[in-house]
């Protein structure tokens, strides 16, 4: 294969890799920005949405695990 055309597709691919993960760290900032902006009353709601923030980033990334496979 021509190395002009692998060095190509290689940058196009890193290009791409980054886009998707830039967009993956922007939507779980703002989960948390939300989980920060409620203000809570007390640390038990607090953990209470930590927790469950912390359950769909574990059943997002066991999909993911289990897609692959």
């Amino acid at each position: 294969m021509d190395p002009a055309l692998l060095k190509q597709l290689k940058a196009q691919v890193e290009k791409e890799l980054c886009q998707r993960e830039m967009s993956l760290l922007e939507f779980w900032l703002t989960e948390l920005k939300k989980i920060d902006a409620k203000r809570h009353r007390d640390l038990a709601g607090l953990q209470s949405d930590l927790r469950g923030f912390i359950g769909r980033m574990e059943n997002r990334l066991r999909l993911l695990k289990k897609g692959r496979d």
